[in-house]
């Protein structure tokens, strides 16, 4: 009996230990992560601007408020205030598109798509810079 309680303790302890390291690995750590993030980011932005009804823009906001999630901690742990306020500023937008395609709301749709696409637009000017192999971080 008591063997059992250690060896059900000793089990939790992995999985949780597990779980907590797989959530980690999910947040973009480096330049060449929140890379990939931005690709993810682009991908369903494009996805969710083409859908062909509520339930796939809703979707996709759906994913968007997730990987914005994401990008705001990257920059928090870079301590740019700036660039996590956008962030957060993006999944409160994507957050509304999902609800509005909840709701069957074209027009709430429609201006929060512009409101995000704004959003992204103010910090791709300020931190990202096109170079020959593609995109980057802008230093400084």
């Amino acid at each position: 009996m008591r063997v059992s309680r250690v060896l059900m303790a000793a089990g939790l302890a992995v999985l949780v230990s597990v779980g907590s390291v797989a959530v980690l690995s999910a947040q973009a750590k480096t330049d060449e992560d929140y890379d990939k993030l931005m690709k993810a980011v682009g991908a369903a932005n494009g996805a969710m601007r083409k859908a062909p009804d509520a339930a796939a823009t809703g979707a996709e906001a759906a994913k968007l408020v997730a990987l914005f999630k994401d990008a705001q901690q990257f920059w928090t742990a870079r301590s740019n205030k700036e660039a996590a306020d956008w962030a957060a500023a993006a999944g409160t937008h994507a957050a509304e598109i999902e609800k509005a395609a909840k709701a069957g709301n074209a027009e709430g749709i429609a201006a929060h798509q512009k409101e995000l696409g704004g959003t992204c637009m103010t910090c791709h000017t300020k931190y990202r810079e096109k170079t020959e192999a593609g995109f980057v971080i802008k230093k400084g």
